[in-house]
């Protein structure tokens, strides 16, 4: 394939840049011919790259053809045609071939002949620019290539004997919880409609699901699914009769969302220590609760090599910028005995676990 290259002309088009955008002009001409012959490249690195070669086009158009012929008064002294067809000329990446088309019927004119002179040094670059949208991936090789080493390296871990012993230590832990967990969350649900309709008022916009939660689209989107509007838009919101049974298919599927998560990210977490370790001697389930309306778990884990660590994991609730909950599964290590009796000081991070305790 004949791809985009730095030409004669193309340093004819960057004598009406600057030094800046110059040197952004021909990186980004170097990434088009790059990510044409690596046949990939993001969205984010396609929309840069036409930012680039669109400001440079746009300054150097203003610089070698507005400025010389156009500017103070000069359009005057151009023939109607001339002025009309080149005039009207606002080149962009994706507008080169179709300018120039209409460039080469301008009269024979500096203006024209500098138009064209102009716009075909980018030709080629224009129709790169266009074969790239075909090659538009969401994760680039490189990354793929590495999510996919990570995935293989955690399969092989969650395999291993001590990880599942664990990892049946923490689905005892959401199996004791799971009632208590679907009761916070369906009288959360509840409160949440209760709070709403007890304050409504038809005439007030702002006791209107998406202004009262404004910045929680969450809950705004909870009592969009339980309520109605009897005739038409202007009608006063009701609830649904059918309601209650909504609340509770959604509290039943966020509490094993939140059980599901809390099993696989709590294992994930400790599979690398237990995979490097690999000499498991017992796991015992030292504490459960869902008393402050999450979950809480603490295990002890005891190592043939006569080291151990108390593991506590839970689920902490947070909200995006936008109001979208999320939940973080923070996991911390206290008593942590070495091999050879003595305990480690300080902060017992992830890292160090990882590093130093196995």
């Amino acid at each position: 394939m004949k791809l985009a290259i730095l030409t004669e002309d193309t340093k004819f088009i960057q004598s009406g840049m600057d030094t800046r955008r110059a040197e952004q002009f021909r990186t980004a001409i170097d990434n088009l011919q790059k990510y044409n012959e690596e046949g990939e490249l993001t969205a984010t690195e396609l929309k840069e790259l036409k930012g680039h070669l669109n400001y440079s086009i746009s300054q150097a158009w203003n610089k070698l053809i507005r400025e010389p012929f156009f500017h103070n008064g000069r359009y005057m002294d151009l023939p109607d045609k001339v002025y009309d067809i080149i005039g009207d000329i606002n080149p962009m990446l994706h507008t080169i071939s179709g300018a120039l088309k209409r460039a080469r019927k301008a009269p024979k004119h500096e203006a024209a002949d500098t138009a064209i002179q102009f716009l075909s040094s980018l030709e080629q670059a224009s129709a790169d620019a266009k074969g790239l949208k075909d090659k538009v991936v969401k994760k680039k090789k490189a990354v793929r290539d590495k999510e996919a080493a990570a995935d293989q390296k955690q399969r092989t871990m969650l395999g291993n004997d001590d990880v599942q012993r664990v990892q049946s230590a923490l689905e005892q832990i959401t199996d004791d919880l799971k009632e208590d967990v679907y009761q916070n969350n369906l009288t959360w649900l509840r409160g949440v409609v209760s709070m709403w309709n007890n304050q409504y008022n038809p005439d007030n916009k702002k006791t209107y699901p998406r202004e009262y939660f404004r910045n929680d689209h969450f809950r705004a989107m909870i009592i969009h699914r339980v309520t109605s509007r009897e005739s038409g838009y202007n009608s006063p919101l009701t609830l649904n009769d059918n309601h209650d049974e909504y609340i509770q298919k959604q509290a039943k599927q966020i509490s094993q969302d939140m059980i599901d998560k809390f099993v696989i990210k709590n294992t994930q977490k400790l599979a690398e220590i237990l995979t490097k370790k690999n000499n498991l001697k017992t796991v015992t389930l030292r504490h459960a609760d869902t008393s402050r309306g999450t979950i809480e778990g603490t295990l002890g884990l005891d190592f043939n090599d006569n080291s151990s660590f108390i593991v506590n994991s839970k689920i902490v609730y947070s909200y995006s910028v936008k109001g979208t909950p999320f939940s973080r599964y923070p996991t911390t290590f206290h008593n942590v005995q070495l091999p050879d009796g003595t305990r480690m000081t300080g902060r017992a991070s992830e890292a160090r676990m990882k590093e130093e305790f196995v």
